[in-house]
């Protein structure tokens, strides 16, 4: 059973939240919410998430990669995996690459928008097994 797995959602796009959400408490994960980069550290301080995903292109432009740099330099909070999701793709210019990006976006997986719910899933499955 998966519901004493914590899963943050952080984006501000509050439909896709709404979506996500249904897709994840449906395989009974205890899921919260944070729409922009100081709300989610405060719960992320509070809740210590089994896992964040995490849109890396809310509110400022820069946002998520903050978050991420924040919290994989947090002696406390750097173990919490990351699934950055995004709407921005090859297509439009940005490829993910830990090796490329430079240690200021060290998530620990990408997936593009719109996220299909077993490709969704199955990453979650595979960040959690860590």
């Amino acid at each position: 059973m998966n519901n004493e797995i914590k899963i943050l959602i952080v984006d501000d796009d509050l439909g896709y939240i709404k979506s996500i959400r249904a897709i994840l408490e449906s395989k009974e994960y205890t899921v919260d919410t944070a729409h922009n980069s100081e709300s989610a550290m405060e719960k992320i301080r509070k809740i210590k998430p089994d896992l964040i995903l995490l849109d890396i292109m809310m509110d400022r432009l820069d946002d998520g990669f903050t978050i991420c740099y924040r919290l994989k330099h947090d002696p406390e909070l750097r173990q919490i995996p990351i699934l950055t999701i995004s709407a921005i793709t090859e297509k439009t210019g940005f490829k993910f690459s830990p090796a490329t990006d430079g240690e200021y976006f060290e998530a620990d997986d990408y997936i593009e928008k719109p996220v299909k719910p077993s490709d969704l899933l199955e990453r979650i499955e595979r960040l959690l097994k860590r």
